[in-house]
C-alpha cells in the first residue's frame, strides 16, 4: 500500500519541511556522487555506530573480524570519525540509497507539513531534531555491540508521525493498493494507518531485529518521543488548532463550503493539495 495524500489542510508554507528535504537531497548527492568509496567513508564517518559509545577512549576502535578487511580496503579510518554524540544528528541526513531517501522524504512531506503548521516555525525544527536524537540513542542502547553504522531520517520522521496521530486522529490517509492488475484507493483513518505502522515496527523490533538491517527500535523510539512531545506542547498551549484537529473548540468550518464565519482563524484557507470527503 502506498499513502499519497491526506485530508488535513495546512495553513502555511511548510518552510522547514522544504529545507529538510533539500538538505537531505544535497547531503545524499554530495556523498553519493563523490564515488562509491567516498560514499562508504561518509557513512562510517558520520553514521551512528553503537559500539563507539561504549568503546574505551584510550583504545583504538576495532571492527569485527569479518568487516575489518573490507572497511580498511575502502579507506575507512576511525581517526576520521565524528564524535559519537554528534553522529546522532549527522546520521539523520545520510541515506543508504535512492529508494531509502525517497521513501523517507515522501513520508516527511506527507505528514510533516501539518505538524509544522500546528507547532509553528520556531518549535518544529527543535522538535524534529529531538525526535531524531532520541531515536538514534535508543537504537544505540538496544545494539551496544554493533559496529554497523545506522543512518537515515526515519527516526525523526517517525516522531513527526507520532505527533500527527495525536493531532489528527480522525484525519484520513488516501492510500493506493492493488492486487496484480487491479488498483484502487482507500481512505484510511490516520489512527488506523499509523497504528498499524507502529505495530509493525514493534513486531520487527521484537522478532526480526536480529536479522534485519532496519532500525526498528529507532522508529519506535522516535514515534513515542514525537507523541509525548506533542502531548506536552499541547499541555503548555504551544499548539495552534484548526477545524478537524483534536484540540479545536471553535465553530466547524469546511474550506470548500460557503461560510459567513468571520473569525480570523476560520478565514484562513488551506495551502495543501488535499482531497475532502
Amino acid at each position: 500500500m502506498l499513502p499519497y495524500a491526506d485530508d488535513t489542510p495546512s495553513y502555511s508554507l511548510p518552510f522547514w519541511i522544504i529545507i529538510l528535504i533539500v538538505l537531505n537531497l544535497l547531503f545524499f548527492a554530495g556523498s553519493y556522487l563523490a564515488g562509491h568509496d567516498q560514499y562508504i567513508r561518509t557513512i562510517f564517518n558520520y553514521g551512528t555506530i553503537p559500539a563507539r559509545f561504549v568503546a574505551s577512549a584510550d583504545a583504538e576502535f576495532q571492527f569485527d573480524e569479518e568487516m575489518e578487511p573490507l572497511i580498511r580496503g575502502l579507506g575507512v579510518d576511525p581517526d576520521d570519525f565524528a564524535a559519537p554524540l554528534l553522529t546522532l544528528f549527522t546520521a539523520m541526513f545520510l541515506h543508504g540509497g535512492i529508494f531509502h531517501l525517497i521513501g523517507n522524504l515522501w513520508f516527511l512531506w506527507l505528514f510533516g507539513d501539518n505538524v509544522e503548521d500546528r507547532m509553528g516555525k520556531l518549535v518544529f525544527p527543535i522538535f524534529y531534531l529531538i525526535c531524531g536524537f532520541v531515536a538514534g540513542l535508543i537504537h544505540v542502547l538496544v545494539n551496544l555491540d554493533s559496529t554497523v553504522p545506522a543512518i537515515g531520517a526515519s527516526g525523526a520522521i517517525a516522531g513527526v508521525m507520532g505527533a500527527y496521530i495525536y493531532f489528527f486522529p480522525h484525519g484520513k490517509i488516501a492510500t493506493l493498493w492493488g492486487w496484480y492488475w487491479y488498483y484502487s484507493t482507500v481512505h484510511i483513518p490516520a489512527q488506523v494507518f499509523l497504528g498499524i505502522w507502529f505495530v509493525l515496527q514493534l513486531f520487527g523490533g521484537f522478532v526480526q531485529s536480529g536479522g534485519s538491517n532496519v532500525a526498528f527500535w529507532a522508529h519506535i523510539g522516535g514515534f513515542v518521543t514525537g507523541l509525548l512531545l506533542a502531548m506536552f506542547l499541547n499541555a503548555v498551549g504551544a499548539i495552534t488548532w484548526y477545524p478537524g484537529d483534536r484540540g479545536y473548540k471553535g465553530e466547524v468550518f469546511r474550506p470548500r463550503a460557503t461560510s459567513k464565519i468571520t473569525t480570523r482563524t476560520t478565514q484562513r484557507r488551506p495551502r495543501k493539495y488535499v482531497w475532502y470527503d
